[in-house]
């Protein structure tokens, strides 16, 4: 398991040189997990030369020795204190730091800890990048939370019944996640019926599922920290035809933009050609949000797939396909897939019936 942390703490070392860095602070707790191991609430790490140093609060010097498995040299420290003595003891000079990350006010106690001797420089992304591109265990992680979304999604559809609310439905698919195998959910479940499903990040609520309604289930399998991210949308108990027309966009729109996801394309390529068959039939101002996003350690990551997107598609990306049409007073339609890049074309990883 070790190497891993260690290959993926190298490619940080090699930005450091075209930053003109002599180390790296990370300060997400995604990304010192990501490239440590380390699941502690508190710490950052520092990444320099042949010494890493995971800082941490008493509460997880245990737990973070046995996470790195001495790969990390593991220092006690309740903020950023402990950088300035580390910093002088390895004559470090230039430090690279993730200005996504950093407050303002624990930018100034840096500037003031270690300046005028150490030159703090922004970075943005870096980590982020290379999160990007998953390993073969990574995949493998995704794909098994996948495929508890794809049961627990199908499940909630089941239980999705006339008289019950949404936030009834939300609870059912929390507990048959947890019941199967998954540390819970990725993200609070989304369940909107009737005109709430005309808002994207509705929240499940006391709204009762009636005949008739639209219904947007949007929920995601949690997984030894990785996500999985899938949307399905149904017509309870009845039958409509402004459902089927919209549906039936939709779906257009995500089988050609997924048939058309390759390595090498820009985030925004993509968005655009889902966006043009809705715009064809006279939605286009109803779709109100990007085409896709990243998944892995945050359900929200790059590869971003939206119109200002210019993220490259690359071998190993994970990211989802969710275009949607959204009538205020009526409701919407989205129906999302999460896909894989690979050689020649994506292949889905959520493969809920839509």
């Amino acid at each position: 398991m070790q190497p891993k942390y260690q290959n993926r703490r190298k490619q940080i070392k090699k930005a450091c040189n075209v930053l003109n860095a002599d180390a790296f602070l990370v300060s997400n707790l995604v990304n010192v997990r990501y490239l440590s191991g380390f699941t502690g609430s508190n710490g950052f790490l520092l990444i320099y030369g042949n010494n890493d140093f995971l800082f941490t609060d008493s509460r997880y010097m245990e737990q973070g020795r046995e996470q790195t498995c001495d790969q990390i040299t593991v220092s006690l420290s309740s903020g950023f204190s402990a950088l300035e003595e580390v910093s002088r003891l390895c004559s470090i000079t230039n430090i690279a730091f993730e200005s996504d990350h950093l407050t303002y006010s624990e930018f100034i106690g840096l500037e003031k800890l270690l300046k005028p001797r150490v030159n703090l420089i922004s970075s943005k992304g870096v980590v982020e990048k290379t999160r990007s591109v998953k390993d073969k265990d990574e995949i493998d992680l995704i794909r098994k939370a996948a495929s508890l979304a794809d049961d627990a999604v199908t499940f909630g559809i089941k239980e999705s019944k006339p008289g019950k609310s949404e936030f009834e439905i939300a609870w059912v698919i929390e507990k048959f996640l947890k019941e199967n195998g998954a540390d819970g959910v990725a993200f609070d479940t989304i369940v909107a019926t009737g005109a709430n499903s005309a808002k994207p990040h509705h929240k499940a609520g006391s709204t009762i599922i009636k005949a008739g309604d639209p219904l947007v289930i949007d929920m995601g399998a949690l997984l030894n920290g990785y996500r999985s991210d899938i949307t399905r949308t149904v017509l309870v108990d009845g039958e409509d035809e402004k459902f089927r027309s919209v549906y039936e966009v939709v779906l257009e729109a995500q089988i050609t933009a997924i048939g058309a996801a390759k390595e090498g394309m820009i985030g925004k390529e993509l968005d655009l050609i889902a966006r043009e068959v809705i715009t064809k039939h006279g939605f286009g101002q109803n779709f109100l949000h990007g085409l896709g996003h990243g998944v892995g350690l945050n359900v929200h990551e790059m590869p971003m797939v939206i119109s200002s997107s210019d993220h490259i598609l690359e071998k190993g990306m994970i990211f989802t396909v969710e275009p949607g049409i959204y009538l205020t007073g009526w409701g919407g339609v989205r129906i999302e897939d999460m896909v894989l890049v690979e050689e020649t074309e994506v292949s889905l990883l959520t493969n809920a019936p839509k």
